[in-house]
């Protein structure tokens, strides 16, 4: 009997449902594009090269664990790199007929005019020992393999780009000042023919030791099986015989993530991308399909009033709505699950764009991501038709059809209760950023401003009359009659009103948090770097970076008073929070500390950076605010490759966004990372130097360091604008996508809410008000619909970011880029006008006497 109503109502409704059917597919496929982002960040993204001919490739931890009563684990950037004598202890394990240790540092080809040769994917490539060409396996297509020092076998399709035969000498820019290496073959991986997503450079072991920059360590350690022995079982006593050993075993595609560190950054990237925005568009999922099957009951109202007076139980009507919901959301999720794939696609184009993944970075479309979309959609669907329909069956039925006859404005006590208890929790957390100076406080903040926006969706309707009637006065005196309609109607159907008001202002709110607090971090650290480098040069390198030795070179130049070599890591920090261990990560950087003050003017707030050396740390204030220390005690970090280090503080200074939270001596950083160039080398010409002259000796020292830039601040200032842009637009990006669905909701939603005033345009026309009245009447419903929502999506996230502001930069006052605001509202202000004035057309169509009579 249900089922037959269901299916009675769902033909005869299908306007009805149609609202909640195009929220449904949308949310499906926001979910089935997150799923698959996640996915592919869980797979491998590129095939095997270097390693194809390994059957197990050994690597160091790619995690660490933190211990405080509980256990947690934070994955690393990259490997951490092995120590050597490994090598030999896996070649030694049953079923193992080769080991090999593979290092890993840049080393590209010079041309004869001194600029670096690239190869044709436009990567930089990277040089290796001799020995792991066998791991491809690679092959000498020409010349034979290098027996002493000084000799190189390069790529075959790189040499061929740089016209180098074998038996030539070529410059080779490497971790140390460039150098002539004799060419002695030429290699090509056995399994394609085609150019390696990074060419390598082969070398004697003893020449790759050194260029390394560790002889003591190797990257990884490929294992070449047996003939006949099975690839799982060789990896099982691999990790048997290296058990207490923190190592990593790959095998298939996961050797991938060993080879290629861009990759693997890359999808940790797209992890943490998916992981922490899926829970929010699900979210957000709940809430718009809730909002629009709420103004499609809303609309139905006399049916389910009549239903409950010809004695259907609020049982009956329960079931009635879920099976209402379970058969669309079933079918909406599913349909959206293809559009779902594209906006995937969508996504990997534009992160490729810039740079957040690489360009043959390959996404994962299995069934699992659509299988969750549909799942979540048909909860959300049943969630929401629960909620709205506890409503109807709370009245009793000798009540229903007199409620039904009137639009009630007056919200139910638990949804006030529950919309003034988050809008004070969300305030709350807003103001924690003027208490504590923590990374705790700056998240809370953010997530408070959210769930102020959530509070006011559930109190929407009398929020939007309060504003209606603030507006009414100026809107009656510049709009003449059709103006006094426009608002009369606004007051009188507040619900309906916000029920489009709702999720418009939730779109400019949800958009006005999750952007401006990136940019406004981008722009503190533009500032901050702009002030705090009082350096006069800086040396910045094409090829990754600038070769350690160069800042010696540079510091022995004459005018130079300092030069100040800089790496930048990733790195974590750790401490106890009831009783329980919380990880942060921070950027840091790496210094070498002799005249680092004459380079770098960090504000240093307390202690001082001169007593930087070894077993030693300056931290920001917000790091130190965090970690709970301050000058003279120890802060608990986690280093590049996952090892723990209590260093002392003996420093704490204001300008981390633009240097970084953490400040390492270089040596600490060199010996915990794989990193061997420095990122930027920072210059200070003596106070009574021709800074001319010491700007030529520079520039002829990139001479020996081919693919070094000189740059001055104007320069720097550019390329932190360019890192900042890209920064604002890896957060913008998901959150587009995010946006458009809530676009495509609050049209849904409008011109659900308009089209169902068919009976009431034709009423006005049959009493003597023209078409072109109904028009203007909407129009100026439409301003004050699109009004409404821009200030109050506007005004409520401000208080998070003030402090926010206040927080990361000490000034109250966001940087919200002018243009990025007007785009958000003037998209706003076209969905809103479009969705209302579009669907008023349409319906004036219809000739008012045929319309009077329609079925509501």
């Amino acid at each position: 009997m249900i089922f037959r109503l269901v299916r009675m109502t769902l033909r005869e409704r299908k306007a009805g449902l149609v609202g909640a059917f195009v929220a449904l597919v949308g949310a499906s496929a926001l979910v089935t594009a997150f799923g698959i982002l996640l996915q592919s960040g869980i797979g491998s993204g590129v095939p095997t090269q270097r390693y194809a001919g390994a059957a197990v490739v050994v690597s160091g931890k790619q995690s660490f664990k933190v211990h405080d009563g509980k256990t947690k684990e934070k994955p690393l950037a990259e490997p951490a790199a092995l120590d050597r004598d490994l090598v030999g202890r896996i070649a030694r394990v049953p079923g193992v007929r080769k080991a090999v240790g593979d290092v890993s540092f840049p080393a590209q080809v010079v041309d004869g005019s001194g600029d670096l040769v690239e190869a044709g994917n436009g990567r930089p490539s990277t040089g290796h020992g001799w020995d792991s060409a066998a791991l491809g396996p690679f092959e000498l297509s020409g010349g034979r393999a290098p027996e002493h020092d000084g000799e190189v076998v390069l790529d075959a399709h790189l040499a061929e780009r740089a016209k180098i035969t074998p038996g030539q000498r070529v410059r080779l820019a490497t971790t140390e000042a460039a150098a002539s290496f004799k060419v002695v073959g030429l290699a090509t991986l056995a399994s394609t023919d085609e150019e390696l997503r990074s060419a390598p450079l082969f070398f004697t072991e003893s020449d790759a030791a050194r260029l390394s920059g560790d002889p003591g360590r190797v990257r990884a350690v490929g294992v070449i099986a047996a003939p006949g022995t099975d690839t799982g079982e060789l990896q099982d006593r691999i990790e048997d015989k290296l058990h207490g050993q923190e190592i990593t075993t790959r095998t298939g595609s996961d050797r991938s993530q060993i080879e290629n560190p861009d990759v693997a950054t890359a999808r940790s990237d797209l992890q943490e991308m998916a992981g922490s925005l899926g829970a929010t568009v699900i979210l957000i999922a709940m809430i718009v399909v809730s909002s629009t099957l709420a103004l499609s009951v809303h609309q139905r109202r006399r049916e389910l009033a009549l239903l409950r007076a010809v004695a259907a139980t609020p049982r009956q009507i329960y079931k009635m709505m879920a099976a209402e919901a379970l058969l669309v959301s079933g079918v909406a999720s599913v349909l959206g699950c293809f559009p779902g794939i594209l906006v995937a696609q969508l996504m990997r184009a534009a992160l490729t764009t810039i740079g957040m993944v690489p360009d043959d970075f390959t996404f994962s479309y299995g069934p699992l991501p659509m299988l969750v979309a549909v799942f979540a959609g048909i909860v959300a669907a049943e969630v929401a038709a629960l909620g709205v329909a506890r409503k109807a069956v709370a009245i009793r039925p000798v009540e229903a059809m007199g409620e039904a006859a009137v639009d009630k404005p007056k919200l139910g006590r638990w949804r006030v209760f529950s919309g003034v208890m988050l809008f004070l929790l969300g305030a709350a957390a807003s103001l924690l950023p003027l208490f504590f100076g923590s990374i705790f406080a700056v998240a809370g903040a953010g997530s408070g401003g959210l769930v102020m926006v959530i509070a006011v969706l559930l109190l929407s309707p009398p929020v939007v009359g309060l504003s209606t009637r603030l507006l009414a006065r100026p809107v009656r005196r510049r709009t003449g009659p059709h103006g006094w309609l426009a608002v009369a109607n606004t007051r009188a159907n507040a619900r309906r009103l916000a029920a489009g008001i709702g999720p418009l202002t939730l779109a400019i709110g949800f958009a006005m948090v999750q952007l401006v607090i990136p940019t406004t971090t981008a722009e503190a650290a533009q500032d901050q770097a702009e002030q705090g480098i009082v350096a006069d040069f800086t040396l910045g390198g094409q090829a990754g970076g600038v070769p350690m030795p160069a800042v010696q070179d540079a510091a022995r130049l004459p005018g130079v008073a300092a030069a100040t070599g800089v790496i930048r890591v990733d790195l974590a920090a750790s401490r106890a929070v009831l009783d329980s261990p919380e990880i942060f990560e921070y950027q840091g950087q790496g210094v070498t500390p002799k005249g680092l003050e004459k380079n770098m003017d960090l504000e240093v707030t307390d202690g001082s950076v001169s007593r930087l050396r070894d077993g030693t740390v300056a931290l920001s204030t917000g790091a130190a605010g965090t970690l709970g220390v301050g000058v003279g005690e120890r802060a608990r970090l986690h280093l590049p490759d996952g090892v723990e280090a209590k260093p002392v503080v003996v420093a704490v200074y204001k300008r981390g966004l633009g240097f970084g939270d953490v400040t390492l001596p270089q040596r600490t950083v060199l010996d915990h990372s794989n990193r061997r160039l420095d990122d930027t080398v920072f210059v200070k010409a003596a106070p009574d130097a021709d800074k001319d002259k010491v700007k030529a000796a520079l520039e002829n020292l990139g001479k020996r360091y081919p693919g070094t830039d000189v740059l001055d601040d104007a320069g720097l200032s550019a390329a932190q604008e360019d890192q900042a842009t890209s920064s604002v637009l890896t957060s913008a990006l998901p959150l587009a996508l995010v946006f458009g669905y809530l676009a495509i909701s609050v049209a849904n939603t409008l011109v659900m809410a308009t089209l169902s005033r068919v009976r009431e345009f034709a009423l006005l026309r049959l009493v003597g008000a023209p078409a072109r009245q109904v028009m203007r009447m909407m129009r100026v419903e439409t301003v004050i619909v699109v009004i409404t929502a821009v200030v109050i999506g506007s005004v409520v996230p401000l208080l998070p970011l003030v402090t926010v502001s206040l927080g990361l930069t000490g000034s109250p006052v966001p940087y919200i880029p002018p243009l990025l605001y007007l785009g958000i509202v003037a998209a706003t202000a076209a969905i809103g006008a479009l969705a209302i004035l579009l669907p008023t057309r349409w319906a004036l169509r219809t000739a008012p006497v045929n319309a009077i009579g329609l079925r509501e």
